[in-house]
């Protein structure tokens, strides 16, 4: 139980099946009603949020590190690990915390140019699970906010693949904000572009190298066992390129 309103704020901002939290110096008292013990959070509490992850410190408790609500990476200038696709997958598999680095890699899958349905969708900006407008409250069982009006965010949500000469990511999400700085414009004109201009803006990623900041956490539900998380991507200047793949083939 909590009355504390930062607290509150905080839990509804956290993912069902997703989060995990520690919490220290709860109260523990009997619930006569629910004829149980229940724990009461109050200013005494501390909560951490997926610990073990990067966290910044707080008087009261301690929030995973800051997040844009597309899953971008705001510390981003912080990344400067390069790694080949393979890397990323076997370092990824080998620790439990996330991994945050850049691969300079070929996008081999960016499907820009099928339905918008498919490009930009809407999502309940409780829980973040997909719904549609039309819809009056969350479908998600475990929805923080299912007895609530619907409040929704609509943005670009897509599954990307990028591939180097070591291999391929599969399914790698790139949504909302950090979408709309890859791609250069918002989901109102992406709407308004034609068939053709959606296509030509997908193979300017497809034949050209990017620039990709990634992040990748363990996910069983995913087939490989990863799931990334794009948190920036950019057309990568030769010069770079060069450079870090060099120094990487070395390394080899």
């Amino acid at each position: 139980l909590t009355w504390d309103m930062e607290a509150i704020q905080l839990m509804q901002n956290l993912l069902p099946r997703e989060t995990v939290l520690f919490i220290a110096d709860a109260k523990m008292s009997f619930d006569s009603f629910r004829s149980s013990m229940v724990a009461t959070v109050n200013s005494k509490t501390i909560i951490t949020v997926n610990p073990g992850k990067i966290t910044l410190q707080h008087p009261h408790h301690q929030k995973e590190a800051s997040e844009d609500p597309t899953g971008g990476f705001s510390q981003r200038n912080s990344i400067t690990d390069v790694y080949t696709v393979n890397q990323l997958k076997e370092r990824a598999k080998e620790q439990s915390e996330p991994l945050y680095g850049i691969t300079y890699s070929f996008i081999s899958k960016f499907d820009l140019d099928s339905s918008v349905s498919k490009v930009i969708k809407t999502r309940c900006s409780k829980c973040k699970f997909l719904v549609t407008e039309d819809m009056k409250s969350c479908t998600n069982q475990l929805c923080p906010g299912r007895e609530q009006p619907l409040s929704t965010t609509t943005g670009f949500d897509l599954l990307v693949d990028f591939t180097d000469h070591t291999g391929t990511l599969q399914a790698c999400s790139l949504r909302g904000l950090v979408a709309e700085q890859t791609l250069g414009c918002t989901t109102d004109e992406f709407i308004t572009l034609t068939d053709d201009q959606r296509t030509s803006l997908k193979w300017k990623f497809l034949l050209g190298r990017c620039k990709i900041y990634i992040k990748i956490l363990p996910s069983p539900r995913m087939k490989s066992g990863l799931r990334g998380m794009i948190l920036a991507c950019t057309l990568a200047d030769p010069g770079e390129v060069k450079q870090h793949m060099t120094k990487l083939l070395q390394e080899l």
